[in-house]
């Protein structure tokens, strides 16, 4: 039986291709990328089905290519949409509003709604703290699994800060993997007023959180055009306009 490695293997004459075509640049550039690649990565890893052929190959650096696994490429496999922003934000009222059946949704507040027996499916914001401690880790384990899928479906991330302590720099990896990345946001004022007149005994920690980071949409959608250009010239998504959506190429 050949090994998992024996069948990621690229033969030299095919890596030989690829940078011919698409340079020698990492692909990923996540935060940790030293720019020189020597790795051959798979787009669509092989244990996913993905093919040992150049359209499903580009370089990549070894720290990148090691940080990725097999993280799915939004749109090659699932389309991956994570929204974020402070509690009291509207995450999960957007994603109720905008997901279709048949979606896949992480919500922890969802999560631990539904670990409680008798408790409506509509309640929100569980707040004892065991169960909001086994939700968040239901959902850290369904969110690595959920970043891997190679079906066409469309997964929903709902998180007030994109960072874990393995990956304090998770935004640059979802931006790099282009992830659609929606921040709801209403402002410091209105969150601070809902928390007010319906307060969450551990939301004040969250909300103190996403406005030391700064982030709002105008800067996340920046990064990600400039990014969907750099993979729109590696030949893995079309070339579009706001609104911008991946879609996997042929081959």
């Amino acid at each position: 039986m050949s090994t998992r490695k024996h069948r990621q293997r690229v033969p030299p004459e095919m890596a030989a291709v690829v940078i011919s075509q698409h340079g020698n640049d990492c692909w990923l550039g996540f935060h940790c990328c030293i720019t020189a690649s020597n790795t051959t990565d798979h787009i669509t890893p092989d244990n996913a089905g993905g093919l040992t052929v150049p359209a499903n190959l580009r370089r990549a650096c070894r720290p990148c290519n090691s940080l990725r696994g097999d993280r799915t490429l939004s749109g090659w496999g699932a389309t991956i949409h994570a929204v974020i922003g402070p509690p009291q934000g509207g995450k999960s009222s957007w994603v109720r509003a905008h997901a279709k059946p048949g979606d896949i949704v992480l919500d922890m507040d969802d999560m631990a709604t539904a670990m409680l027996a008798g408790t409506h499916r509509d309640t929100e914001h569980v707040q004892d703290k065991d169960v909001r401690k086994m939700a968040s880790s239901a959902w850290y384990g369904a969110y690595r699994h959920a970043v891997r899928i190679a079906e066409p479906v469309d997964v929903w991330l709902v998180k007030t800060v994109p960072a874990t302590p393995r990956s304090p720099q998770l935004l640059n990896e979802w931006i790099q993997l282009n992830y659609d990345i929606k921040v709801c946001d209403p402002g410091k004022s209105v969150v601070e007023r809902r928390q007010s007149e319906r307060p969450r005994p551990y939301a004040e920690a969250g909300i103190r959180q996403w406005y030391r980071l700064g982030l709002d949409q105008q800067g996340i959608d920046e990064k990600l055009r400039a990014r969907r250009t750099q993979l729109a010239d590696l030949g893995l998504i079309a070339a579009v306009s706001p609104p911008e959506r991946s879609a996997r190429p042929e081959w």
